[in-house]
């Protein structure tokens, strides 16, 4: 398969032709609009620059997801995972550093194994999620972090409870796409995109509250 191969990973998508999924595409705007909440915002300068860091992998989630739903290429596929991938990895990083009082070398291990442990599970395949296992993981984290939060910044556990609940959701939409695409051709990847753009949201609020529970 080449970088530019069509790919077909959800009901949506008809063929392969561009804007062969309008709703898909059109609905990372989400993904931007969570990206400007953040940015626009003015932060404590101890924490200003790392949300901004966040806010703009945000972004990039929705323009590399955006482009894998408009033209449907493995190219594009490649943005769509690799920003997410990014973002999560960074988030866990300053998570660790930030909240968790790791070291720099303690984050950075808990990020290796975290990548070593995902493709660990990515070895095993698919357990007929539709292509969402490689989100177990990461939902799983989200979960442990909202845990550990209560013992360590208080003030975050409130975003990621609701990050970790519209994630629940989010994982069921794109989960049942394919499988619910015979009665309902729209498909439901859209849903997957408007409420993750929520979780990122909330997850980088969550942060920012945590680090100054006052703001």
């Amino acid at each position: 398969m080449t970088p530019f191969d069509a790919i077909d990973l959800y009901c949506e998508r008809t063929g392969p032709e561009w804007w062969s999924e309008p709703v898909n595409a059109l609905t990372n705007i989400g993904f931007l609009v969570a990206a400007y909440l953040l940015l626009r915002r003015r932060y404590p300068s101890d924490i200003q620059s790392e949300v901004r860091l966040l806010g703009w992998l945000i972004a990039l989630v929705g323009i590399g997801s955006g482009l894998f739903h408009t033209f449907g290429k493995v190219w594009g596929s490649w943005l769509d995972v690799g920003f997410i991938a990014l973002f999560i990895l960074t988030y866990l990083h300053r998570f660790l550093r930030r909240l968790g009082g790791a070291t720099q070398l303690g984050a950075w291990m808990t990020v290796i194994a975290f990548l070593i442990l995902d493709r660990g599970v990515a070895a095993f395949g698919s357990f007929g999620l539709n292509g969402s296992e490689a989100y177990v993981l990461p939902g799983i984290t989200l979960g442990l972090l909202a845990l550990w939060a209560r013992r360590v910044a208080p003030a975050t556990v409130p975003w990621l409870t609701w990050a970790l609940a519209c994630f629940v959701v989010s994982f069921t939409l794109r989960t049942l796409d394919m499988v619910l695409c015979p009665v309902w051709p729209l498909g439901l990847h859209f849903g997957w995109h408007l409420l993750n753009a929520m979780v990122l949201y909330l997850c980088v609020r969550g942060l920012a509250a945590g680090c100054r529970p006052q703001w």
